[in-house]
């Protein structure tokens, strides 16, 4: 059985520790907005060799991050492992308080934050309608559907604890939804890794899987730090490193071929990544007697995460300036940023996650062998609705295919097809939840 967290004893140095953060995040994320906004994107760290910082750097980190904990939870799910209940609610949390505090940086990032708004499917006032085969369309789409559905299923999952007589529907519903969040989270990884090899000219398929391969790994370790610090059993934290090893094993393939590809990207941050992400974590969690050991999984955890966040500037920064010479250094706000959102995701957390009960059903167990079709009809039905409203928009604002294009060239059709996809997953997935809630309500 899992214990609740120490901090739940000790309430006042809990309070401490959340106002703390908050007042951290609004020191951190609130100074840094009024800095942009009064003085402009001059006061980052950013120069003509190096048009994104940290800020575009915590971004990317946070958003993967946040891709993770629903994604392992999903996984868990389909791939049928009771022992994701000891932390599959905790980590889908993560996921949600990860995704908001990265929505704070294309906010920030923009400039006129009052201009978003011009990226929803709705004509400009200068008569232009946003571009569907824009990658950073893709981007806004994918990862506000990434959102919406994460807190749909983690709503689900809590639902189902208090309604025992729908549970043979809410188990079709939770292995259905998990089965739409499982390709939609690695397409959103892989449009946010197309984001950048395409405005920073990269050539090589490897990108997405070696975006959704880091977000795994990163999530995995925070999910770690996130079992200790709720007193997992051992056995959970020992099962959780065994599956952040095979995942650093994985990332030291994309390093070999990256070593081997490209080695003029070598260099002192390469070389932090190979030791923090895959020469620690596989040679130690390895080692039996070490996964078991609390205090080593914990170091290793904040290893991964120190070594990803080095991986995303290597991406962003370091890439910049193999490509076009100059230096880069980060300002004080970037610095603020850094902390800010830091204390934004524990804030986050730390008020949400001892009001939340641990999962106790597990919805394998309630599958029956003659499953009701409402589910499955629902996730069709939602799928074709959000598709056609999709082509329809396509058919009569993209008049002009001119977004998102190396060199300016026209793209073509076959650009809009990942917008599609992931507006095709978010009907099915919205589908599947209205259903339930109407079946519920209705018995």
């Amino acid at each position: 059985m899992s214990h609740r967290p120490s901090t739940c004893t000790k309430p006042h140095r809990y309070t401490v520790t959340v106002v703390l953060c908050l007042l951290l995040a609004a020191w951190g994320l609130g100074w840094s907005a009024i800095r942009i906004a009064t003085e402009g994107v001059g006061v980052l760290g950013v120069n003509n060799h190096v048009p994104w910082g940290w800020d575009i750097v915590l971004f990317v980190f946070w958003i993967g991050l946040g891709h993770a904990g629903t994604l392992i939870s999903a996984i868990l799910l389909l791939t049928g492992k009771r022992w994701r209940r000891g932390i599959a609610r905790h980590a889908e949390l993560m996921t949600l308080c990860a995704v908001c505090t990265a929505a704070v940086f294309p906010l920030i990032h923009v400039g006129r934050a009052y201009m978003i708004w011009q990226m929803a499917p709705i004509r400009v006032p200068t008569g232009v309608w946003p571009e569907m085969a824009s990658a950073l369309l893709w981007d806004a789409a994918a990862i506000s559907s990434y959102f919406l559905l994460s807190v749909l299923f983690w709503l689900m999952g809590m639902q189902g604890e208090k309604r025992p007589s729908h549970r043979t529907l809410w188990a079709h519903s939770s292995l259905l939804m998990a089965g739409i969040l499982t390709p939609l989270v690695i397409t959103v990884h892989s449009v946010v890794g197309s984001d950048f090899a395409l405005t920073l000219r990269w050539q090589s398929v490897i990108i997405p899987p070696y975006f959704v391969c880091g977000a795994l790994l990163s999530g995995m370790a925070a999910v770690q730090l996130i079992a200790l610090w709720r007193r997992s059993r051992i056995g959970l934290i020992a099962k959780l490193s065994t599956l952040t090893a095979a995942l650093s094993g994985a990332m030291g393939l994309f390093y070999l071929y990256e070593l081997v590809t490209e080695p003029r990207h070598w260099g002192t941050g390469y070389a932090l990544m190979l030791l923090l992400n895959v020469a620690l974590p596989l040679g130690i969690l390895s080692i039996r007697k070490l996964r078991h050991n609390r205090l080593v999984v914990a170091l290793i955890s904040i290893g991964i995460l120190i070594g990803m966040w080095q991986e995303r500037v290597q991406i962003i920064i370091e890439r910049s300036l193999h490509a076009a010479g100059g230096t880069y250094s980060p300002s004080s706000v970037d610095v603020a940023m850094l902390l800010g959102s830091a204390g934004l995701f524990l804030a986050l957390f730390l008020l949400i996650a001892p009001r939340m009960p641990a999962e106790q059903a597990d919805p394998r167990a309630h599958l029956s062998h003659t499953p009701p079709t409402s589910p499955r009809r629902a996730a069709l039905f939602g799928s074709i609705i959000s598709l056609l409203l999709a082509c329809l928009w396509a058919v009569f604002t993209q008049t002009a295919d001119t977004a998102g294009a190396a060199g300016s060239s026209p793209q073509g059709f076959f650009y809009y097809i990942p917008a599609l996809f992931v507006l095709l997953l978010l009907g099915a997935g919205l589908g599947v939840y209205i259903n339930y809630i109407r079946a519920t309500r209705q018995a």
